[in-house]
């Protein structure tokens, strides 16, 4: 259902109303501009209140000792409002930092409108906390410590509402408000993206200061390998030589829920749950938080002596964490798996066709304490449906005509005291699928002619099917279903899973172990785009077709070397422009800010990478990558 924007007339009625009666309409406000306006009414301001000139405003010591002590930030600030805000006249904007009590110490942008805000005070030395100026952006921002956006006549006063405004507050590494970042103009010239670019801005600055403060032992992080080194999305932590986590960027501090008693106190390795081996060059680590998700690493800065020591025992070096190759939904599924090894509990395995469900149950099987018993794979939809009972249960020595004179134990029988791993379960036939729950009840076989054997084993099941609906649609017995169902663990498609260019590595070494094969940066782009309806099963069939066809000496994996039907399938995908879903004009905004940062700084530097990369806060490697993205026309030079 669509919410549709209150008119202006709505809110400014409803804040009359409010003001008046202390009742919220049924206006819908957001939750921050509505205890905004119940502190200032608490505070007992007047909706119609004109502060005199003379009043919210500080003396020149005052305002001098604040930009003295916002110095620093306005120095971090400069080079990130050129980046990202450009040319503010053409917008009709104005830039505002304030203390962290609100005090206007620095404004820029169009003239015409600074002139308008100044009727207001919205200038050097006035001070815009809420008990001053009611309802605004960086007053509000200041009382919710978190961005704030104050439009037309959400602002608490009226004299104001002819503004647009929206701020961020600024943090230092322990988590101290330090000032507040805000950009204003007329209500009727607001954009939409402003609220972004801001956010975008606020990360810029704080982790451009989290950078120069902090010279020692830097950790980047993100949940995503891919994403790990763009200096506006990474977690930062900040090392001692002692090894005490002394800063943390926001990303940081939301992730391990730092507090501010923690900076100076609290040991590294009680953020992670394992050591990390030692780097190489720009490869990123993997640690595991302690809740066992994969976080991926890169450590800048000067080296510190520091060790990550093991707070916990590291995760297991068996089959399960060799299939731990970064997914969080993969890794979610493994951690639960890991669970019940020990245990009498039957596993059910989701997932497209594909997706490796037989190679997952291997996993499970070799990492358990049955690893060294037997394993029997029965792919249920792919037994005649005449001997399927004969090769599920065995038959006794001439049981019925053409059987083999030995008799035969069956697959059930094979697998005891191992794994017994049922795939496709859904296909099977309803008539055997009672017989099936009668042998995992009593745990007893009846072969044909023959009596019943004592059998103990581990079930494993997988199937592409809705087993809910196929019981709701009678193909599927309940009370099979529930006795299957202990664990049930889904194991996402290709198209979802993070890990790709990690599985790629690892299919593409075990091809051609003595060769350091690698996709071409258009097929691995590609790639990153295909859907993949084979899921991993097609991935690994093209990657071993294109192992064998590269031709010897070469090491890096064109198009000419693709099957065929794939080349094809993805060639349309490398010439495509990247699509922008309903609703994500914000991403292609802050992709347009990246490719002029990034210009910039190339320019300001004369084409030299490397001082560029400096002067963005990013690795050359993250830059060559960007690079790459923007079309590799620069990469190349």
């Amino acid at each position: 259902m669509t919410t549709l924007t209150p008119s202006p007339e709505a809110v400014a009625l409803a804040r009359r109303t409010f003001a008046e009666r202390g009742e919220i309409s049924s206006l819908r406000l957001t939750p921050e501009i509505e205890r905004s306006w119940r502190r200032c009414r608490a505070l007992g301001l007047s909706c119609e209140r004109h502060p005199s000139p003379e009043e919210g405003l500080v003396d020149t010591p005052r305002l001098t000792l604040a930009r003295e002590q916002l110095e620093e930030w306005l120095r971090y600030a400069r080079p990130v409002f050129e980046s990202v805000f450009g040319d503010l006249q053409a917008g009709r904007s104005i830039l505002v930092l304030a203390d962290s009590e609100g005090v206007i110490v620095e404004t820029t942008g169009d003239p015409r409108f600074l002139a308008r805000a100044q009727r207001v005070h919205l200038a050097r030395g006035a001070i815009w906390h809420e008990g001053v100026r009611g309802t605004n952006a960086v007053g509000t921002a200041i009382a919710e410590g978190a961005p704030v956006e104050v439009l037309g006549p959400e602002h608490y006063l009226s004299c104001n509402e002819f503004l647009a405004c929206t701020a961020a507050p600024l943090f230092d590494g322990t988590g101290r408000l330090a000032a507040v970042l805000d950009v204003s103009c007329d209500w009727h010239d607001h954009h939409p993206h402003t609220r972004a670019l801001v956010n975008t801005a606020v990360r810029l600055i704080e982790n451009h200061a989290i950078a120069a403060r902090h010279r020692g032992l830097r950790i980047h992080l993100h949940r995503n390998a891919h994403a790990l080194g763009s200096f506006v999305e990474d977690a930062i932590v900040c090392v001692s030589e002692e090894g005490q986590v002394v800063a943390a960027n926001s990303a940081a501090r939301r992730l391990f829920s730092l507090r501010s008693e923690d900076f100076g106190n609290l040991p590294m390795e009680r953020l992670f749950r394992c050591a990390a081996p030692l780097p190489r060059g720009d490869e990123p680590v993997l640690l595991y938080d302690h809740q066992g998700n994969p976080l991926y690493a890169r450590f800048e800065g000067q080296r510190a002596r520091v060790v990550i020591r093991r707070a916990d025992s590291p995760p297991a070096s068996d089959a399960l964490a060799e299939l731990d190759t970064g997914d969080e939904a993969l890794h979610r599924a493994i951690v639960h798996a890991r669970k019940v090894l020990d245990k009498d509990i039957p596993i059910l395995l989701r997932g497209e066709s594909g997706v490796g469900k037989e190679l997952f149950a291997q996993a499970i099987h070799r990492s358990s304490p049955r690893r060294n018993e037997p394993f029997v794979a029965v792919n249920c939809a792919a037994l005649p449906e005449a001997l399927i009972e004969a090769e599920l249960f065995g038959y006794a020595p001439g049981a019925y005509t053409g059987a083999r004179r030995e008799g035969s134990l069956g697959r059930i029988r094979e697998a005891h005291g191992g794994t017994l791993f049922l795939d496709e379960i859904g296909d099977m036939p309803l008539a055997l699928q009672g017989r099936l729950l009668r042998v995992l009840e009593t745990k007893e076989v009846v072969p044909l002619g023959g009596k019943p054997v004592r059998v103990e084993f581990s079930l494993i099941a997988a199937t592409h099917r809705d087993l809910p609906a196929e019981v709701e649609a009678g193909r599927f017995r309940a009370d099979l279903y529930y006795r299957l169902a202990g664990l049930t663990l889904t194991l996402p498609p290709l198209r979802e899973r993070s890990d790709l260019p990690t599985l790629v590595e690892r299919i593409l070494r075990a091809c051609a172990p003595d060769r350091d094969l690698r996709l071409a940066p258009e097929v691995a782009a590609a790639f990153a785009s295909y859907p993949w309806p084979g899921n991993v099963r097609e991935l690994a069939q093209a990657l071993r077709v294109a192992a064998a066809l590269v031709d010897e000496g070469e090491t890096v994996i064109g198009w000419e070397a693709l099957p065929e039907g794939l080349a094809m399938a993805l060639r349309p995908r490398a010439g495509m422009s990247p699509s922008l879903p309903q609703g994500r004009e914000e991403t292609f905004e802050l992709a347009t800010l990246s490719r002029a940062a990034i210009e910039r700084a190339l320019a300001a530097s004369r084409g030299n990478r490397t001082a560029a990369a400096k002067r963005l806060g990013i690795s050359r490697a993250t830059l060559y990558r960007k690079l790459r993205e923007m079309g590799g026309r620069r990469a190349d030079r």
